[in-house]
């Protein structure tokens, strides 16, 4: 019998609290992500300051490690793992549209949804035109310097539940 997989939800929970003079302020925020069947989790060493790509939308496999259909991408987070080692996340759709975040030691940054909006050199792209996602350690002086990420994947797949009645 062949198995099958069940499409579900991703539930993503972001939860802020600070207390200031006795006064707590934050949120706690919830969304929902239905129709996914695919998860891609890994945790990489990165020892380079040259951009090592972590992540791939036009790999000939999109069920491999560290690639995925740019139509079925749902959910993306990558956290530096490190302790002390800042790394440089890069997205990449061309040339001409390209944006670099910086991820300091601990600190996570989270793509939501493939609609996203985002600049670089002054033209606007989706997260729907990315073709890979890289990543490089920071320089620590003139040498490159080890660095740890962890990313989750999520995407599109799998069979809907069966209507109930």
């Amino acid at each position: 019998m062949a198995t099958t997989i069940t499409q579900t939800s991703l539930i993503t929970t972001i939860s802020e609290s600070i207390s200031i003079n006795g006064v707590v302020y934050g949120n706690t925020i919830s969304k929902s992500f239905d129709g996914n069947g695919k998860v891609d989790q890994r945790v990489m060493e990165i020892n380079s300051s040259v951009l090592t790509t972590i992540f791939d939308f036009t790999a000939l496999a999109p069920d491999a490690a560290g690639s995925g259909v740019q139509s079925e991408f749902t959910y993306f987070r990558i956290t530096n793992v490190d302790d002390s080692v800042a790394v440089t996340l890069q997205l990449y759709a061309t040339s001409t549209k390209t944006a670099y975040i910086a991820i300091p030691a601990g600190c996570s940054f989270i793509l939501m949804d493939n609609l996203v909006d985002t600049l670089s050199l002054g033209e606007a792209f989706t997260l729907r035109d990315l073709v890979k996602i890289a990543v490089k350690s920071d320089l620590n002086g003139e040498a490159a310097t080890t660095a740890y990420v962890e990313y989750l994947a999520v995407f599109k797949g799998g069979e809907p539940l069966p209507d109930t009645p």
